[in-house]
């Protein structure tokens, strides 16, 4: 059945690129599918239902301000929920003063990735 993975990554900067792609490390990885890799902590939920998706995603980012001249967090929510609607990812990730925001919905099954929580398929 579809569904859609949560994940979250706030940081002070964009990781190094060997711990992005170090499976073990509990950070922002570079390539979308990596994160069903990543350790466990890091998955936030799973969710069968757009709008749920959506309320989450919403929640995750009512306390994080995209830095001056980034684009308003409604604007992101916004796109976000068109595209949960059609089945597809939601990524949204920005720079707020001082740190990153990354909060991310992805589909499963995906390609030749091992569904992170079984018990949702």
């Amino acid at each position: 059945m579809h569904h859609w993975h949560a994940y979250g990554y706030t940081g002070h900067e964009i990781p190094p690129d060997s711990q992005a792609r170090d499976d073990d490390r509990p950070v922002m990885p570079r390539e979308l599918d990596a994160w069903f890799r990543k350790p466990k902590t890091m998955l936030a939920g799973t969710y069968h239902h757009a709008d749920e998706a959506y309320a989450w995603l919403a929640k995750e980012l009512c306390g994080h301000t995209p830095a001056p001249g980034g684009l308003p967090v409604a604007q992101h929510l916004e796109h976000a929920h068109r595209v949960l609607q059609l089945g597809q990812d939601a990524y949204i990730g920005y720079y707020e003063p001082g740190r990153i925001v990354v909060r991310t919905l992805l589909t499963c099954p995906r390609g030749r990735e091992r569904c992170p929580d079984p018990r949702s398929a």
